[in-house]
């Protein structure tokens, strides 16, 4: 991810995560705007469906956590780069691919709703989207993920507005 500026990087990251988001949310958004109007639902069992709600609350919490330590196994090695500017382009694009990984989870659970129409699913949408946010590249999070000191954290802090 190439920028400019500290400000840059985070305004291209939060624009990022804000476009990715939206698909899920579109989607949820739709669910409930034509749940009386149509009425495309799979003929499945109540069985089958509980299954299937456990099946992908499981998978969606083993890719967050594998995501989650894949980040921090990312930004451990990162550390050892010298150069702001390297250590933030290198991790905004591990970033990028957390955000990727979380909006994809997030698709499944109003993906899942639509086709099912199991209030288990908004749930676990809302979860989900939680967890996304819980998770937004924030500048006191990149810069303790890169265990910033001094000058560094201070300007990433301050978005790169300490020293001018």
């Amino acid at each position: 991810m190439k920028f400019n500026s500290v400000k840059e990087y985070f305004y291209r990251l939060n624009n990022t995560g804000y476009q990715l988001m939206m698909v899920p949310l579109i989607i949820f958004i739709y669910h409930y705007a034509s749940v009386y109007t149509t009425s495309f639902r799979l003929e499945l069992t109540d069985v089958i469906v509980y299954y299937t709600l456990i099946a992908i609350n499981v998978l969606a919490v083993i890719a967050l956590t594998t995501v989650h330590f894949y980040v921090r196994w990312q930004a451990q090695k990162l550390t050892k780069l010298t150069g702001l500017g390297l250590k933030l382009e290198k991790l905004g694009s591990v970033l990028m691919k957390r955000l990727i990984v979380l909006a994809l989870v997030a698709l499944c659970m109003p993906t899942a709703l639509v086709l099912t129409h199991h209030n288990g699913f908004a749930i676990s949408f809302g979860v989900t989207l939680l967890w996304y946010f819980v998770n937004w590249p924030t500048p006191g999070q990149v810069s303790k993920l890169l265990h910033l000191k001094g000058d560094e954290k201070e300007m990433v802090l301050s978005k790169g507005e300490a020293f001018k």
